[in-house]
């Protein structure tokens, strides 16, 4: 998946070369204003995307984990009653943060 920042930029990978120059400066046009100044600027951005799709993809663990985290509420309520002195569901939202860690590390 590539990221989300310039629909046209490698979102194809099964797209012929020509026909990937030809939608990028589409789209590059329409972002600069003219299609001699999407031509020149047309490596500096594919070189950018390239970069861009690099980090969404080194950050995906941090998408998925956001899914499992238990909430900021069962956060909040588990802490609450620790602090009454049950620590049951601290206990619980605590494992629970730890096998997503574990289902999904951090990329290298």
């Amino acid at each position: 998946m590539s990221s989300p920042l310039l629909p046209g930029f490698r979102q194809n990978q099964k797209m012929k070369p020509n026909d990937e120059y030809a939608v990028n400066i589409e789209h590059l046009t329409e972002i600069l204003g003219s299609k001699e100044e999407a031509e020149k600027e047309h490596d500096n951005w594919v070189k950018w995307q390239l970069e861009e799709d690099e980090k969404y993809k080194v950050s995906q663990y941090q998408r998925d984990r956001r899914e499992g985290y238990p909430s900021l509420e069962e956060v909040t309520v588990a802490l609450a009653e620790k602090a009454e002195g049950d620590s049951t569901m601290w206990d619980d939202v605590s494992a629970r943060r730890a096998e997503i860690k574990e289902k999904y590390p951090k990329g290298e």
